[in-house]
């Protein structure tokens, strides 16, 4: 069953005002982006900083408005409604973001904090009642529960990221965007805030849109990954599908990019980018780096081709079993 269909979802901003003598500017941060999430799942969105990662996740949960296409929550188109419609999906979906210190309020405590939107949104019927459920939300998320009286500034990163997760969670949600959630971090406490999240997703039967930019992560957490490249999604498929059989020339790009002990770290497209002076509007949109590029790719962007149900990808000239850039 799908929690989320996004259909045509695309966001232009507006980098120069128009003026008399000039037209108006527009950048497309995210294009023509088609993607369904299941109830339960865990998928993965990555890609280079600037791909439209982020923007996708806050479309989703309407605190960016979409320039076009759609977003179903439950089949309710919900880029169609009001302020007051929106309320119940508020508390239906929540975000966890990278920066935990900058999404609190410094001159608060963070039980104040948690217990205020519960009450707002009415979660909990009284302040006591709330206040019980966050000492337990913070015991769950491995905290104890004299931090409920506690600033933002007397957590370490670790603490205010669980901190975040149990903030999530008193809203009692069913779908979570997790932006980057790990990835200031150190390696140790990465692992224990990603194990918490797929305990913490059993638990409370949840939903997660994983965005992140570390492929071990990725594969380690998601059940299916979403590849992006410039605000254009160029390859979908399950997790072991994406790294075992990679198609499109943007993910085989980002398998090489981790380092590991045999290989330095390198850019296999680097001494194509001499193609990008061809490229246009409507040019697919790796056809600058692409060295598989040929004159239709420069043309028109790729439509999307289907290997299976669970694997689909953009490119006209896609990486094969025989067809694989090596180092």
């Amino acid at each position: 069953m799908n929690l989320i269909e996004i259909s045509g979802l695309g966001k232009d901003f507006i980098t120069k005002n128009k003026t008399f003598f000039n037209p108006e500017i527009k950048f497309s941060a995210v294009k023509d982006i088609n993607l369904t999430i299941k109830k339960g799942e865990i998928i993965g969105l990555i890609g280079e900083s600037g791909s439209g990662k982020s923007t996708i996740g806050r479309m989703i949960l309407q605190l960016i408005e979409p320039t076009y296409g759609s977003v179903k929550y439950e089949g309710v188109d919900i880029t169609k409604l009001s302020h007051r419609q929106l309320q119940p999906y508020y508390k239906k979906m929540q975000m966890i973001f990278q920066d935990s210190a900058s999404s609190f309020n410094p001159r608060r405590t963070i039980g104040e904090q948690i217990v205020e939107p519960m009450l707002r949104l009415e979660v909990v019927q009284t302040k006591e009642e709330a206040i019980d459920e966050v000492l337990y939300l913070l015991r769950r998320v491995g905290l104890k529960e004299e931090h409920y009286n506690r600033y933002p500034h007397q957590f370490s990163g670790g603490q205010r990221q669980r901190i975040g997760i149990a903030r999530a969670l008193a809203l009692k949600p069913e779908f979570l965007v997790l932006d980057e959630p790990t990835s200031a971090l150190d390696v140790s406490i990465q692992a224990q805030i990603l194990n918490l999240l797929l305990d913490l997703k059993e638990e409370f039967n949840l939903t997660y849109l994983f965005i992140g930019h570390n492929l071990s992560v990725i594969k380690f957490i998601c059940d299916r990954v979403a590849v992006l490249y410039k605000g254009r999604l160029v390859e979908l498929a399950s997790s072991d599908e994406l790294y075992e059989n990679p198609r499109h020339p943007v993910t085989q790009m980002l398998l090489h990019s981790i380092l590991t002990l045999e290989k330095k770290k390198f850019d296999i497209f680097a001494d194509v980018e001499k193609k990008s002076i061809k490229k246009t509007a409507s040019s697919c949109v790796f056809s600058g780096r692409c060295p598989n590029a040929t004159e239709q790719c420069f043309k028109q962007h790729p439509d999307e081709h289907e290997i299976n149900a669970e694997h689909r990808y953009a490119c006209y000239n896609p990486i094969g079993q025989d067809k694989v850039i090596s180092a």
